[in-house]
């Protein structure tokens, strides 16, 4: 049973002490020391769970754990993270979420992310959550609060991204599956400093994974990008423009339709910087590294890499 505050006051001071002990000075370092709070989401397996789910957010404070139990969970609208320092984790196997939080229509029929963190809010943690998007409009997930870890998490069947990262930094995604998405399965707009690592982004309509748009020093890391851009909606396996210093290594890039890495450049800004190594890069239709006007990618370097049955193994340039 927690102790309530005003009685742990009391007993610091009639308590026998040295009078050399030091007090507390403020009731918040006391609260901080009481544990933290675990609130359930129970699956309803039909009915629409958003405002059930965002209430469990109100109620929290920064160290309180959000718990989505096993089972079916229907969403009509954003759940926002509007909360630092909450952890949110679905029940799983050993190797798999068992929660199933899946988009539902709206009266609309627009469609919206299941799950967003809001810009402000810092320290997020997200583990074993699976979002299926209905193939329905915008992201399962969006993210725009800083320092936010993601684990072991799905996100698939969206008809737009499984995975939005936007205008979000020092991030770190590890673990985590992308699939069957219309578009990409993880798209990054204007961060920085995220880590994305161990995880598997295979089969979506575009791209396997973005840096865009000012998305600089993105390090990308033991990622199976598989079977990418299979609606022809991309540019292949991994697409950067605008964005410098990202380091892409010891990933498996395959069977993409397009080219297994592409320098975009759409914006005519340069990509500075960039290295690429240490990875296996086979079997995608065009090129293993594709620059789409060289003249903008800058200081880059690629070795160790293995290329082999690419439309053209290698380096190839577009102007």
């Amino acid at each position: 049973m927690k102790r309530p505050v005003f009685l742990a006051l009391a007993i610091s001071l009639f308590s026998c002490q040295k009078s050399t002990e030091k007090l507390p000075t403020d009731l918040s370092t006391l609260a901080a020391t009481q544990a933290a709070t675990t609130r359930y989401l129970p699956a309803l397996n039909g009915a629409d769970e958003t405002t059930a789910f965002q209430s469990l957010i109100d109620q929290s404070s920064s160290g309180d754990q959000i718990i989505v139990q096993a089972g079916n969970h229907y969403f009509k609208s954003t759940v926002h993270i509007n909360k630092s320092g909450l952890y949110i984790a679905g029940e799983h196997s050993t190797t798999a979420p068992t929660n199933y939080m899946r988009k539902a229509p709206t009266s609309s029929g627009s469609g919206v992310s299941v799950l967003d963190v809001d810009a402000g809010v810092i320290n997020t943690n997200i583990d074993w959550i699976y979002i299926d998007g209905g193939n329905l409009p915008e992201p399962c997930m969006r993210v725009f609060g800083n320092y936010t870890k993601i684990y072991n998490s799905h996100f698939r069947n969206s008809g737009n991204t499984g995975l939005l990262l936007h205008q979000a930094n020092n991030l770190w995604v590890e673990g985590v599956k992308c699939y069957y998405n219309y578009m990409c399965g993880i798209s990054q707009s204007g961060c920085s400093d995220n880590d994305i690592i161990n995880s598997q982004l295979y089969e979506n309509g575009a791209e396997g994974l973005t840096i865009d748009v000012f998305s600089h020093n993105c390090n990308v890391s033991n990622i199976w990008i598989y079977k990418n851009n299979t609606g022809s909606r991309g540019v292949g396996g991994i697409g950067i423009d605008a964005s410098n210093g990202a380091q892409i290594h010891d990933c498996t890039i395959d069977l993409t339709n397009g080219h297994g890495i592409r320098f975009q450049n759409n914006l005519n800004v340069v990509d500075d910087g960039c290295q690429i190594y240490n990875n296996t890069i086979t079997n995608n239709t065009g090129c293993a590294i594709s620059e789409r006007h060289p003249a903008l990618v800058t200081n880059f370097g690629q070795w160790g890499n293995t290329f082999a049955g690419n439309g053209t193994n290698g380096i190839c340039t577009e102007d």
